[in-house]
């Protein structure tokens, strides 16, 4: 450590040249005229501490380097700005050993803390704050000009964490920063500013290309294969870029980036975007139809569509999936995936998720009424209103209102709602299955559940999401995949609903695996209730002539 001494009494000098002669370590005592000398030996050094007088100390304490005071009298308490004090009479080599060890402990210390502040733990880059601080810095030194911010989100990385653990998502991270740090050059900066959220600040001076292209590389490497815990996953990223103007403040490009980076998810992610007007305008129209889906919510101006469930042995109708259409009176009939995933991020996936429970009970009473017979209604619930306190009580309410049992009605949730929060999920489907309602898992093969975990919840039924249905007959693989799905879930007396079914050879094919019931465009589409009960009707007339 570098020692400065600045003392305006010369006998200072030699006591400390005295006791610094015993101290081992290396540790440099050089002697300033004044303070602006003290300064520049200061600066030579990044671990240096300052010894001076009061009378030489300068007036402003506001100085980045630590401080010891010599005094000659023993203070009643330490003064303010410096971090120790040494007594001229009693001044040995022990008490100088001890500040001098206590003044590098304290200094490494600041310096962990200050690299904690702008440095991310795990990976060692930048992280929120520390990125914000360089980003005003670069922008103020380019004046807006030659630089490209990039904001980069990991899809479904929540997946890998909720089935894998934190540990294997953080061995994801450090894998997916490496690949990132491959992709980058001298000038270019990488940050990590939330779990699975990355920033990048790209040079872009000399080659006004240069991010589209470096875009493409990260979107490429990040969609290579994964190996944790020898094990293979696969990840994709969505990445939004905007290029920095003249007069663009650091919170407004990183919006913009964001923006873009939501435009690039919504894009069904593993691809980048860049930022134009266009993407704003959209931004703001997703804003507009939040609010419009409010006011619908309000004016009942939603509908359900019922998409029908043939059991394979018998060829009846056993059940029907509850599916929400929103009647847009400027776009028309719009189906989930065009405001679901809106209502999702803005919690209106909630009161959106009891207006299709109470709609559903409804018509579930409804159509027994008109002799529809015993029907499993199925309805879609979202992990945010699992976690909702009041499912419980307000699914007894309405159940009770609309007198219908409630055996009779099933949920039918994720692979990611049931990964997530284990024991919660757990306890929420007791409850509700104590009432009589039954749990399907949807899309099941997309996600990362186990067997093992299932066994633990009370589900009845497995569907099969529709794109290995979709592919068995082009590629082999998928086929002894369903029909091993098939065998596993009856093993642990599951039934089993193939999804997407469109063609009298998957019908067939599916028989043979063993699946209970199917459902897609080959029994029939989706359909409101008007077209439903003539749909039922035909059925029942058509086994009653058999």
């Amino acid at each position: 450590m570098r020692l400065v001494l600045l003392a305006d009494a010369p006998s200072w000098i030699e006591k400390l040249q005295v006791a610094l002669s015993t101290v081992r370590g290396r540790h440099r005592l050089s002697v300033a005229a004044d303070w602006s000398a003290a300064i520049a030996q200061l600066a030579e050094s990044d671990h240096a501490l300052l010894i001076a007088t009061p009378g030489s100390r300068p007036a402003s304490a506001q100085f980045p380097w630590p401080t010891v005071l010599l005094l000659e009298d023993e203070p009643v308490e330490l003064p303010e700005g410096v971090i120790d004090w040494l007594p001229g009479p009693r001044l040995s080599t022990d008490m100088l050993r001890r500040c001098v060890r206590y003044a590098r402990e304290r200094c490494n210390l600041e310096g962990a803390l200050q690299r904690l502040a702008v440095q991310d733990p795990l990976t060692g880059i930048a992280n929120r704050q520390g990125f914000q601080a360089l980003l005003a810095s670069r922008l103020a030194e380019h004046e807006g000009q030659g630089l490209t911010l990039g904001c980069l989100d990991l899809d479904n990385f929540r997946r890998v964490n909720d089935a894998l653990g934190h540990q294997a998502g953080d061995c994801l991270i450090l894998q997916v920063v490496a690949r990132l740090k491959a992709q980058l050059e001298v000038g270019d900066t990488l940050a990590r500013l939330g779990g699975d959220e990355f920033a990048l600040l790209l040079d872009t001076e000399r080659q006004p290309d240069r991010a589209e292209r470096i875009a493409d590389r990260i979107v490429e490497a990040l969609a290579e294969p994964y190996w944790i815990d020898g094990d293979t996953l696969m990840l994709g990223c969505s990445l939004g870029l905007a290029h920095a103007k003249a007069d663009t403040e650091p919170d407004q490009l990183l919006w913009l980036g964001q923006v873009a980076m939501r435009h690039a998810k919504a894009s069904q992610g593993c691809t980048w975007y860049l930022y134009n007007e266009r993407v704003n305008r959209s931004a703001s129209n997703l804003a507009d139809l939040e609010g419009e889906l409010r006011r619908a919510l309000r004016r009942d101006d939603l509908e359900l569509h019922y998409q029908p469930r043939l059991c394979i042995d018998t060829g009846r109708i056993v059940g029907m999936e509850a599916l929400v259409r929103w009647p847009h009176a400027e776009r028309g009939l719009l189906v989930p995936d065009e405001f679901i995933p809106m209502a999702e991020e803005s919690g209106l996936i909630v009161p959106l998720g009891y207006w299709v429970i109470a709609r559903a009970l409804r018509d579930m009473q409804s159509l027994r009424e008109s002799g529809a017979g015993d029907l499993h209604m199925a309805v879609n619930l979202s992990f945010r209103q699992f976690q909702d306190s009041q499912l419980l009580a307000t699914l007894e309410r309405l159940i009770e209102e609309r007198g219908v049992d409630p055996h009779w009605l099933e949920f039918e949730l994720t692979e990611t709602a049931v990964m997530r929060r284990s024991d919660q999920v757990r306890g929420t489907m007791n409850a509700l299955a104590a009432l009589g309602v039954r749990f399907s898992l949807d899309d099941f093969g997309t996600g990362f559940s186990s067997f093992v975990h299932l066994s633990r919840l009370p589900i009845s039924l497995l569907k099969i999401d529709k794109s290995f249905v979709n592919q068995m007959a082009a590629r082999p693989q998928n086929g002894r995949l369903v029909r091993a799905m098939i065998s596993l879930a009856h093993d642990l007396g599951l039934e089993v609903v193939a999804e997407g079914v469109e063609g009298a050879a998957q019908l067939g094919q599916l028989r043979r695996f063993g699946a209970d019931q199917v459902q897609g465009y080959l029994i029939s589409k989706p359909l409101p209730l008007s077209e439903l009960r003539p749909f039922l009707n035909r059925g029942r007339t058509a086994e009653a002539s058999c």
